[in-house]
């Protein structure tokens, strides 16, 4: 039912009770203790917490606003060192409301595969398009690094109690199967995602065209 919802294949999903879940199974996955990520600023606060848990530290890059918000790809740059794994981008931005632009995802992209790092994009609140006629650009059809699209019913169906999200893993064929086969490993060491809502899931997402028409 996810897999139709977003157009891609089930075999490129992971299910997760919630985002905060699927960044542990991705920190876990992709770092080691004493490893950094690097996160946007401003942004979510949780990320400095599930870090921790996982003896991550994290390094901010800077979101900048000039008659609009604009990742700054060169400080972001300058923000990596040996120990950094993961970048985080969370599109469209909380709190900010700002979503990648094309030519920022390319840069990124480029700096991923060129740095060796992993590309994670909390993508909770992209149906909330708030300007009208904008087009956002997603991280899912990702091809020149790894990358995790993160998504779940808690904002798309308003029903964060639910307990349901998912990882969609797209990039380099190579190091998609081998992601795959590790965070299958995690997953089912963990159990997390309950049958009721697993099974309610396909009636839910039925229902998202009704829900969104409401806001």
């Amino acid at each position: 039912a996810v897999a139709r919802h977003l157009d891609t294949p089930a075999e490129r999903l992971v299910l997760t009770a919630s985002t905060s879940e699927a960044y542990s199974y991705l920190f876990k996955l992709l770092a080691d203790p004493q490893d950094d990520i690097l996160v946007p600023q401003p942004s979510y606060p949780l990320f400095e917490y599930l870090a921790r848990l996982e003896g991550l530290s994290i390094r901010p890059y800077p979101l900048r606003y000039h008659e609009g918000w604009w990742l700054d790809t060169q400080e972001l740059a300058r923000q990596i060192t040996e120990r950094s794994r993961v970048i985080v981008v969370v599109n469209p931005n909380n709190p900010t409301g700002s979503y990648l632009k094309q030519e920022e995802l390319d840069r990124l992209a480029r700096l991923c595969a060129t740095r060796n790092l992993a590309l994670i994009s909390d993508e909770v609140f992209f149906p909330c398009v708030l300007e009208p006629g904008l087009k956002p650009v997603s991280t899912a059809n990702v091809n020149g690094c790894l990358t995790f699209t993160l998504g779940g019913l808690s904002k798309l169906l308003g029903l964060p109690q639910m307990k349901l999200g998912w990882i969609q893993v797209s990039g380099p064929e190579p190091l998609v199967q081998s992601s795959l086969a590790k965070l299958e490993l995690i997953a089912d060491s963990y159990l997390s995602v309950s049958a009721p809502v697993q099974h309610a899931t396909a009636s839910w997402l039925e229902r998202q065209p009704a829900f969104f028409s409401l806001l």
